[in-house]
């Protein structure tokens, strides 16, 4: 008897760890030079963390071990480990550091530098730069497409996009957007991306397979950040000067929604499941978190000065535990459950004999 309780103890414990892995929210605080962390679902802000002068983009590496938050004004990048909230490097890269992406195998990271018109490759493994890129024109955004093949870079006063060839860091296109892009952001199947233009309310959309604008359509006042739905049927841009996030059917490219948030809306992340959105208000100081199914915003969190959050800043995993296992759940349960009756007639076979 007592074993079994004891496997039923086991796969109880199992359980739980395979359903409880939650997410983490990881805020740039532009003015306080900090990080606010934030607990999903509860939305807490469990702790804060010190990093350099003027945090703006965020990248978080595939596995979420790793945030890496450029600071602006200190021309370096600060590498924070999630699972103790320490910053634990720091790495020199170029002038006024805008933004970050890393490549789908968490192997590199690319950082714009708006004053140098460049872009740094560091290699996460030695946290040191590897290659330096020329750009444009105080580039702003960047974005690694989804199969990891190429970066788009944004440049702001150049009204162009550099597409970098991410196999051997070489640009292979040039392509002429709208005014002042910034925003990057790759469909979940790496065939289109979508290029914020703030100077001209809009979007273009780039084919990565002849990197050429293939369509433009009109969202909010400045926008400054997009995010696909892992579904693929949406996405969602912050529009800063509306205070509110345009939301796009992406089959037609129509925006058939706007989701009123905070002040200024900056950066947005969507959580692995896709039921829930993030939003930094950088002019508010809060986060608007915005539930999927129905578009609404179902919490405000305070966080520190001018937020922005210019990049991906979740953790993977669910904000929300179901009671029922599923069927990958059920199959870990009934292999611990048959081990455990297999050891017990094993000692009861021993005991007999």
């Amino acid at each position: 008897m007592m074993r079994i309780v004891l496997t039923t103890l086991l796969v109880a414990s199992l359980w739980a760890g395979t359903t409880l892995a939650q997410p983490l929210v990881y805020i740039t605080n532009g003015d306080s030079d900090d990080v606010s962390v934030i607990s999903c679902p509860s939305g807490d802000v469990i702790d804060t963390i010190p990093v350099g002068d003027t945090p703006f983009g965020t990248a978080i590496s595939p596995d979420g071990d790793l945030l890496y938050v450029t600071n602006f004004f200190d021309t370096n990048v600060s590498v924070i480990e999630t699972a103790t909230n320490t910053v634990i490097d720091t790495i020199t890269v170029g002038a006024f550091p805008n933004a970050a992406a890393i490549t789908p195998d968490g192997n590199f990271l690319y950082v714009v530098n708006a004053l140098d018109g460049t872009a740094s490759v560091v290699d996460t493994t030695t946290n040191t730069v590897v290659d330096t890129v020329t750009v444009g024109n105080f580039p702003g955004g960047v974005g690694v497409t989804t199969d990891g093949s190429a970066a788009y870079v944004t440049n702001a006063l150049g009204d162009d996009v550099t597409v970098i060839r991410t196999s051997d860091n070489t640009v292979i296109a040039t392509i002429d957007v709208g005014d002042g892009p910034l925003g990057v952001g790759s469909s979940p199947d790496s065939s289109v991306v979508y290029i914020l233009n703030q100077g001209d309310d809009n979007i273009s959309v780039i084919s990565t397979l002849s990197n050429t604008v293939i369509d433009t359509f009109g969202v909010g006042r400045n926008p400054q950040m997009v995010v696909f739905h892992p579904n693929r049927s949406s996405a969602y841009v912050t529009n800063f000067f509306d205070n509110n996030v345009s939301v796009i059917r992406t089959l037609d490219r129509t925006v058939v929604g706007t989701i009123p948030v905070g002040l200024g809306p900056s950066g947005i992340d969507i959580t692995s499941d896709g039921l829930l959105l993030y939003v930094a208000d950088s002019d508010s100081n809060t986060v608007s978190v915005i539930r999927t199914k129905d578009n609404i915003v179902i919490q405000t969190v305070n966080v520190g000065d001018s937020p922005f959050a210019f990049g991906t800043f979740i953790t993977s995993g669910s904000c929300f535990v179901s009671a029922i296992p599923t069927l990958g759940q059920w199959g870990l349960i009934s292999l611990v459950i048959a081990i455990g009756i297999a050891g017990l007639i094993t000692i009861r076979r021993k005991s007999a004999s």
